[in-house]
């Protein structure tokens, strides 16, 4: 489950369509019981990238193989990401 301020319907959105990553900005961590093993806020290669998303969090679930993608605003801080994906 998704804390309320996420919803399933963001993840994987038709923003992300295209997206390809780009430099790290943040690697995240989860807890045990999170969904989530791992995480990464990473902006878009500007050159190749034909999302219109500029800015993601890339979500590795703990069941399955697929990274998952969750567009961000340009100007919203990692620990507002962070806080809202429950990250440590």
């Amino acid at each position: 489950m998704f804390p309320p301020v996420i919803h399933e319907n963001m993840i994987d959105s038709p923003e992300t369509l295209g997206y390809v990553p780009g430099q790290i900005a943040f690697v995240m961590r989860f807890g045990p019981k999170s969904r989530w093993r791992a995480g990464a806020i990473v902006d878009s290669s500007a050159e190749r990238s034909q999302a219109v998303a500029t800015r993601c969090a890339l979500l590795i679930p703990r069941r399955g193989k697929r990274t998952r993608k969750l567009a961000l605003h340009p100007a919203l801080p990692a620990d507002v990401v962070k806080s809202m994906l429950q990250a440590l």
